[in-house]
């Protein structure tokens, strides 16, 4: 009896990963100041408007829409003198979004991996809300402790041909996958 009930609550905490709403405040102060790290912004941006696509599946859509309400707000008036257009995009319809960074909500490798591709196309950042998906290839996360701190996948940012600014990688953590030594 004590076996199943342990098991029991492994398996309840297994899959309680949630979305918490204090930490989507964080992701939506930072993915657009993380989007200005980028050395190429400029020439990847069209009518100085940086566009943000949020990318979730249904189960994530009330935390997706909750995402842009926070960053469209904070942003409002833009950063610097760009704009800031965020849209909601299902992972079946990546394919048709145009953007310079891609908000990632907890998905799958499939999901992600094809989200990285069409990133890809555009020269665009990738940021996910875990810092495990690092592992499928995501450029960028948080890791939140006693401190917020960025979490860069420097294998994935050259893969793509990102430039970030230097002051970024002095304040992050560089990620590194745990078969390398």
């Amino acid at each position: 009896m004590k076996k199943i009930l342990l098991l029991l609550v492994l398996a309840s905490t297994l899959f309680s990963l949630t979305i918490n709403e204090s930490m989507l405040k964080i992701h939506s102060v930072l993915i657009p100041k993380i989007l200005l790290m980028d050395y190429k912004i400029t020439d990847k941006i069209s009518n100085s408007t940086m566009k943000i696509a949020i990318v979730y599946k249904n189960s994530e859509y009330k935390y997706a829409k909750s995402l842009k309400k926070k960053i469209d707000t904070r942003y409002k008036d833009g950063i610097k003198s760009f704009k800031i257009v965020t849209k909601l995009v299902k992972y079946r319809d990546v394919h048709k979004s145009d953007a310079n960074i891609y908000y990632l909500f907890p998905s799958g490798p499939t999901d992600i991996e094809k989200t990285i591709k069409y990133a890809d196309k555009n020269s665009a950042l990738t940021f996910s809300y875990f810092r495990n998906d690092l592992e499928y290839g995501v450029m960028i996360s948080l890791d939140i402790s006693k401190k917020i701190k960025t979490v860069i996948n420097l294998d994935a940012i050259k893969l793509h041909n990102i430039s970030l600014r230097p002051i970024l990688l002095e304040i992050s953590s560089i990620y590194r996958c745990e078969n390398e030594i």
